[in-house]
């Protein structure tokens, strides 16, 4: 998803990875770096750290102009870069997404506070009236979660771009980490679950889950 134009690369707000260069053979290297990282990872019982900056700014890394690298590995409203403080989001048929910028910080908070929740919740759940459910069930039980935390990151839209990838990261360590690793899933290819998305935020969650569901079945 795109907050813009990149046009001359004037503009570092609206700055976009797509057009360049290491597009097609650096990014993907880097994404499946940390997806095999995120593999070997262990459960954190207790309180992880779903902060994604991190990993942005390295999948991103050297795809900005010189005079943009602040831009990667931060939010959207980030004091120390400019650009960030005032960065606008458009995504084409979809009004819904992109807080404003003075807002994502706090929004970002919340959510790694809900992935917390979901991951303790999940393992209380499994480790006990969850024990004797099938496998199935238990995906399904976690892919409901799954699809929340996807959405509304997603819908916060915390960078300036590379969103997607983000998401699909985050997705994908907190299925590591409740055993169900999609060893097949390739975080660089974009998951069209655009018109899911639009009827989750229309309260018509079934979609996404569904679609995200067998996704995740496909890729183990």
């Amino acid at each position: 998803m795109q907050p813009g134009t990149m046009g001359d690369h004037s503009s570092c707000k609206y700055w976009s990875y797509t057009s360049h260069p290491d597009r097609q053979a650096g990014l993907g290297k880097r994404c499946r770096y940390l997806t095999d990282a995120a593999l070997l990872s262990e459960p954190v019982v207790g309180r992880a750290d779903f902060d994604t900056r991190a990993a942005h700014g390295f999948m991103f890394q050297g795809m900005t102009p010189a005079s943009c690298t602040c831009i990667i590995g931060n939010y959207r409203g980030t004091p120390g870069c400019p650009d960030l403080v005032t960065c606008p989001v458009k995504v084409a048929d979809d009004d819904k997404v992109g807080l404003a910028p003075e807002l994502v910080h706090g929004a970002m908070r919340k959510l790694d506070e809900e992935c917390n929740e979901i991951m303790n919740g999940y393992y209380r759940w499994v480790d006990g009236e969850g024990q004797t459910a099938t496998l199935d069930r238990q995906l399904r039980k976690f892919a409901i979660e799954a699809a929340k935390v996807f959405e509304r990151f997603l819908t916060i839209h915390p960078y300036v771009d590379g969103n997607g990838h983000c998401a699909r990261l985050l997705v994908f360590r907190m299925l590591v980490w409740a055993r169900f690793p999609p060893r097949q899933w390739d975080i660089d290819a974009t998951l069209d679950l655009h018109q899911e998305l639009k009827a989750y935020r229309r309260e018509q969650r079934g979609p996404l889950i569904q679609k995200l569901t067998l996704f995740v079945l496909q890729s183990m």
